[in-house]
């Protein structure tokens, strides 16, 4: 498998470049280890954001003041693992996303490249 960003300077959106999809998934910190090492195994770099999720999940508790209180933070501390793939490898690059989460949950969002320029 090419490495799919490796497209060459153009001032027109290239073929190449409209057959891209980018896949961002957002995962529990613990899990990031996992799923860009299964990246790195296809030949895939990847890119790491710090998010705060809002969710129907539970919050963590924090301890307040001197240990007599405990306060519920109102978000989730999750990351997002974003990399870019040929639009055919999209189901197989997914795929191997979920072996590697062994079971945890996660979202991934697809999204298609417009155009990819290395400057």
């Amino acid at each position: 498998m090419s490495l799919p960003f490796e497209v060459e300077y153009s001032e027109k959106p290239s073929k190449k470049s409209k057959s891209m999809k980018r896949l961002a998934v957002i995962v529990k910190p613990e899990n990031v280890d996992s799923i860009t090492s299964a990246l790195k195994e296809m030949g895939l770099e990847s890119t790491i954001y710090d998010v705060k999720r809002s969710s129907k999940e539970k919050g963590e508790r924090v301890a307040s003041g001197r240990g007599s209180t405990t306060v519920e933070v109102a978000y989730n501390t999750r990351k997002i693992v974003a990399t870019v793939v040929n639009a055919d490898d999209t189901d197989q690059v997914v795929s191997r996303m979920k072996k590697a989460l062994g079971g945890d949950k996660a979202v991934v969002m697809i999204s298609a490249v417009d155009d990819l320029v290395m400057i």
